[in-house]
């Protein structure tokens, strides 16, 4: 028999963890909503010596001098990010493919599996990166052919292979879209069996990654209404006003105990949109590659309810 996947399945996978393992998911998305509290505070220097700068002139002057000056220190904490980034992708992998298992790190760990998935997503994303490139240089070269016979002609025909480009390279990016979650269930690099399993897939590879951009999208728009709805309620509610005039970042200073006790809140609907958003990055490619790495479509107990099994117990 053809190996297939579910597609509902797959879709279901993130909703699944959401289900049963709340507190994975809110760990893990507030490791990354710290990381990127520090990597706004870095800014805060550059941001307020813009305040008192005497024009407008001056002033992205005065910040692009404090960007520049702290270029490597983002660029640092952008290196954190991706790590983090990793670390949770592949947490988020281990829970969906061990249902009824707890873990007392929450999944999350720093080995092997992670160098796999590491150098399989950078191997694969240059090598599709250098193609697509390749591919443009060509189409360049066809347009430039082109020209001095009609411009209407080399419109013509690049359009048409800006079109076939783009499909191409879908149809890579979606082929290449199980390497990772291969090697991390085979625990070795599986650019052949993760290439392999997903032949003939395309279309439901295809309908997976749509419907999980659209859960993203929506999830993304609740998330920062929901911080702007605790923010503002914080704002508002207690009667705050903004300044007129601000010379300098102290003038902001009655702001910001205030509004301190609304920020912490704010911090559980983002904690929870990002640890959501890296479940949808890793559950539902990981949930395919399994099923089509077994050969036949896995059983359904996963999505049956079931006790939680989100807590700090130890591996069975």
């Amino acid at each position: 028999m053809k190996p297939d996947f579910s597609f509902n399945d797959a879709v279901g996978a993130p909703f699944v963890l959401l289900r049963r393992r709340p507190l994975s998911l809110f760990v893990w998305g507030l490791i990354m909503t710290a990381l990127v509290a520090v990597l706004y505070s870095l800014m805060i220097p550059a941001l307020g010596s813009m305040i008192g700068a005497p024009d407008r002139e001056a002033a992205f002057d005065t910040y692009l001098t404090e960007s520049i000056r702290l270029q490597a220190t983002v660029n640092g904490m952008n290196i954190v990010m991706y790590l983090v980034m990793l670390l949770t992708w592949t947490a988020a992998a281990r829970a969906t493919l061990s249902p009824g298992r707890g873990d007392p790190f929450l999944f999350l760990r720093l080995g092997m599996d992670e160098v796999r998935v590491a150098v399989t997503l950078i191997a694969v994303f240059f090598i599709w990166y250098i193609v697509l490139i390749v591919m443009v240089l060509i189409g360049v070269g066809i347009g430039l052919a082109l020209w001095s016979q009609g411009h209407a002609t080399a419109i013509g025909v690049l359009i048409a292979y800006g079109l076939l480009v783009f499909a191409l390279s879908v149809w890579g990016w979606l082929r290449v879209s199980l390497i990772a979650p291969a090697s991390l269930i085979l625990k070795r690099f599986a650019f052949t069996e993760g290439w392999a399993i997903a032949r003939g897939q395309m279309w439901k590879l295809l309908g997976l990654n749509l419907v999980i951009w659209i859960i993203y999208m929506i999830s993304a728009i609740l998330m920062y209404a929901a911080v702007g709805a605790i923010l503002a309620a914080g704002f508002f509610g207690q009667g705050l006003v903004w300044p007129h005039d601000i010379d300098s970042v102290a003038d902001l200073e009655p702001l910001l105990r205030p509004m301190l006790l609304p920020a912490l809140g704010a911090v559980i609907p983002m904690s929870l949109g990002f640890g959501w958003v890296m479940a949808l990055y890793a559950a539902p490619g990981v949930m395919a590659a399994r099923q089509l790495l077994d050969g036949v479509p896995a059983p359904a107990a996963i999505v049956e309810d079931a006790p939680p099994v989100d807590t700090l117990q130890p591996s069975q």
